[in-house]
């Protein structure tokens, strides 16, 4: 049976790796000063974020999630016929609207399927799955490439897939440096969860300083602080290298950032935790945040994320 994984924007995962499991994902409607963009992890729109951002100090950003209608016409004009099973992981319901707009979506696709299936020569079922992954940015990575190495085995059954999914979510740390977040007085309308929490990073701003959040299991705090964004940073590197030495669920460690990935890569503090990581046999994954992500949490944010207990 063929299964096909769907990710929101939100999922921060490098080209490569979504090219090379046929990963789907959903747009979200970026409005930036009035123009609407649709973020399909487009690398040329996260670069028109940044440029509007630094050139217009008043830039009004709004941020609509994929609707119940369009997540519902992907599947029922594409996926239902080419696929025989779905698996959707959205962005914590607590940041978005998307895990209940794909909600509301499946029962569109479970009434409508059949006649897309049989006017396609297809009889068999079509079977769907839409996961909360109560965690956000370079989480969700983790918890998809959890599912994707679930998917090696092809006796589990689905209904056990979506229960061991769901089981490994308990395990995926996030964390979370906000960027610059000087736009964010400027929301507009939309969806301003992802804005309202950080609410510290907008006093890190005044006082000069970087705070680091965990984001785990839908539930935000304050970690760590540092003078800048590097020791932020290294404080956080630090910690991970500490939890990989205890040991990980996935020997994975997944890492999206705001900005400029070559000038992060010769952060010193990043080659020394990537060499680290090679000893102990962990994959380090960077990729560049997505568009929506970079408006929520301004040009210089960066996420991390494992599994571990």
């Amino acid at each position: 049976m063929k299964t096909v994984m769907v990710i929101d924007t939100t999922c921060d995962l490098p080209d490569t790796y979504v090219q090379q499991y046929q990963l789907q994902v959903l747009p979200s409607k970026l409005i930036l000063n009035g123009q609407a963009y649709s973020d399909t992890r487009n690398t040329d729109l996260i670069l028109a974020f940044f440029r509007q951002h630094t050139a217009s100090p008043n830039l009004k950003v709004a941020i609509e999630p994929c609707p119940a209608e369009t997540i519902a016409k992907l599947l029922l004009d594409r996926w239902v016929i080419e696929y025989d099973r779905a698996i959707l992981i959205s962005l914590s319901q607590t940041l978005s609207h998307t895990f209940q707009n794909a909600t509301e979506a499946s029962f569109t696709i479970l009434r409508g399927y059949r006649e897309k299936r049989r006017l396609a020569g297809l009889q068999t079922p079509f079977h769907l799955n839409v996961l909360d992954s109560k965690t956000a940015f370079a989480g969700e990575a983790i918890l998809v490439d959890a599912a994707i190495r679930l998917l090696r085995d092809p006796d589990l059954a689905f209904n056990e897939l979506r229960r061991q999914i769901e089981d490994f979510r308990r395990y995926v740390h996030c964390y979370i440096l906000p960027g610059d977040l000087s736009h964010a007085r400027n929301w507009v309308g939309g969806n301003n969860e992802m804005r309202m929490a950080f609410p510290e990073s907008r006093l890190d701003v005044l006082l000069g300083g970087k705070s680091v959040f965990r984001f785990f299991d839908n539930t935000i705090q304050r970690v760590f602080k540092g003078r800048s964004f590097d020791t932020a940073l290294s404080n956080l590197l630090d910690h991970v290298r500490k939890t990989i030495e205890l040991g990980l669920r996935n020997p994975l460690v997944s890492i999206s950032y705001a900005g400029d990935l070559q000038a992060l890569r010769l952060k010193p503090s990043l080659i020394e935790f990537e060499r680290h990581t090679r000893q102990w046999g962990v994959e380090v994954l960077i990729s560049t945040m997505s568009a929506t992500g970079s408006a929520s949490l301004g040009p210089g944010a960066l996420s991390l994320a494992y599994a571990a207990d």
